[in-house]
């Protein structure tokens, strides 16, 4: 999904979780259960992994993962894909053949089949299904990140409903463990201040960590 606000060391308006830098990113891997949203009042929220996006200057971003919305006090919950370039930011695709529900095991998978062809998946533990996009991309391959997000919809960046835990587990960047730091750990903070979760310092395997809610914070227009 857009993302809005780039990633400090600190603190983002949208994104929290752990992002990698360097170079030479050609895949990334990561394990969740989809979290149960516990509100009825209005948000967006997703899940995902990606490579690009973070850096300074980078325009690009591949990912895919779920996602958990309250629409009319009513939790929905989809799976998508989504390529942005500068000069194409289409929203989101859903996987509309892959339904997802609270607390399914998802595996999520972007990688380089070929040279500027990559492949987005996800494999549903929980049901067995598994669904992947194949799509044309051309980012410099600078980051990769794990992340929970506040979607931004219509040039707003969302509430965050209350999605209470998520553990994302087994991550692989380049098909290795990615040996998060603490240092690379982002946590949301609205534009009011608001702390809307926090990230958890990585296992002792640096191949996963947990984000807790605490907050729905404020609707942030960003145009």
């Amino acid at each position: 999904m857009a993302h809005t606000s780039r990633h400090t060391t600190a603190h983002s308006l949208n994104w929290s979780g752990y992002v990698k830098q360097g170079t030479g990113f050609t895949s990334v891997a990561g394990s969740w259960h989809v979290p149960t949203l516990k509100t009825t009042s209005p948000g967006y929220s997703s899940t995902w992994i990606g490579i690009d996006g973070a850096t300074a200057g980078d325009q690009y971003l591949i990912q895919t993962g779920t996602e958990g919305d309250v629409v009319n006090g009513r939790a929905v919950y989809h799976a998508w894909w989504e390529v942005i370039t500068p000069t194409d930011e289409a929203p989101e695709t859903l996987f509309d053949t892959l339904a997802v529900h609270p607390g399914d095991s998802i595996r999520a998978t972007v990688s380089e089949a070929k040279s500027g062809s990559w492949k987005m998946s996800l494999h549903d533990y929980t049901t067995k299904q598994t669904v992947s996009h194949t799509a044309t991309f051309a980012g410099p391959g600078k980051s990769a990140e794990f992340i929970q997000e506040d979607t931004d919809v219509d040039g707003y960046i969302s509430s965050a409903p209350d999605w209470q835990k998520v553990s994302f587990t087994g991550l692989r960047v380049n098909n290795a463990r990615p040996a998060l730091r603490a240092a690379e750990a982002t946590n949301i903070v609205d534009s009011h201040g608001t702390q809307e979760d926090e990230t958890s310092a990585p296992n002792s395997a640096g191949d996963g960590f947990t984000i807790t809610w605490l907050a729905s914070g404020t609707q942030t227009y960003v145009g």
